[in-house]
């Protein structure tokens, strides 16, 4: 009995953070209000966007995100800063969908706006052209879960959870996404962000250093395409206070109240040859 508290108690914390379980999107305080249900039935591409659409006349680059809530929740700025010079668009995620590469890989088309949100294709005309995907898995990969049950249930290490994917299986994936991005996109620029930095926590769901082991895989995978590096390990490191845990246990996706976007502006900005704001 004792495990299943463990197990439901975390898995609230989670389902807040990583878009897993079953609860409604209202519950969750990094949902977007555009992911109701009444808007499910146009393509993602159409809904996630933080920055103006723009006609084809008015072409800027189309840029899409594909990650979990540390994504969609702490960059938000980046459509702000980068309004009437590129377009901003998160890939979108059910509140019971958890952003693995497994899960990735099953809703890639959906994230590349192929595949509407009722599952129902769409037009080839009608497919978004991303001039650049920016693309991360990692942290719901090495979150521990309940064993041998088929529905994700978060679970803390001590009390029997094993992580989510295993390094063999991470590596296989991740090469496979890429492979499948470069086949698909084959006009699109790629670039791959490292997994932010795991601290300590009271929840037990994650092993410390694990993400470098990740890292350390998913550069192998991109040095062998030639997919560049934003190396957003390093850069949030450098932001937080890796020796404090965030009080309310949320950790890794706490960065102490601090935006995380500033790497991911700089990198768009180089890649499209675009000039810094003023006040940037």
């Amino acid at each position: 009995m004792r495990i299943q508290n463990n197990c439901l108690t975390l898995t609230s914390i989670a389902l807040l953070i990583l878009n897993i379980g079953s609860v409604p999107s209202k519950a969750n305080p990094f949902a977007d209000p555009k992911t109701s249900p009444s808007a499910i039935s146009a393509p993602v591409a159409n809904i996630s966007t933080t920055a103006n659409q723009t006609s084809s006349s008015q072409r800027i680059p189309r840029v899409l995100i594909i990650g979990d809530s540390t994504y969609s929740s702490h960059t938000k700025e980046l459509g702000k800063v980068l309004k009437d010079k590129a377009e901003i668009v998160y890939a979108f995620w059910n509140p019971d969908e958890i952003a693995d590469t497994r899960n990735t890989l099953r809703l890639l088309d959906r994230h590349l706006g192929r595949i509407d949100r009722n599952g129902q294709p769409v037009e080839p005309n009608n497919w978004p052209q991303w001039d650049l995907i920016h693309f991360n898995c990692g942290l719901a990969d090495l979150i521990y879960r309940a064993p041998n049950i088929k529905s994700f249930r978060v679970m803390p290490i001590h009390v029997g959870g094993v992580r989510n994917v295993s390094p063999k299986e991470y590596e296989q994936n991740l090469n496979t996404l890429v492979e499948t991005l470069k086949a698909k996109t084959p006009k699109s620029k790629l670039l791959w962000a490292s997994t932010t930095p795991i601290r300590a926590s009271g929840t037990d769901v994650f092993e410390l250093g694990s993400e470098i082991q990740y890292n350390a895989i998913a550069e192998g995978i991109m040095q062998k395409h030639g997919v560049p590096i934003n190396d957003m390990y390093t850069q949030v490191k450098a932001l937080i206070n890796m020796d404090k845990p965030a009080g309310f246990g949320a950790d890794p996706f706490n960065f102490d109240k601090k935006s995380i976007h500033m790497p991911i502006l700089q990198m768009i900005q180089k890649i499209f040859d675009l000039q810094p704001a003023a006040n940037e």
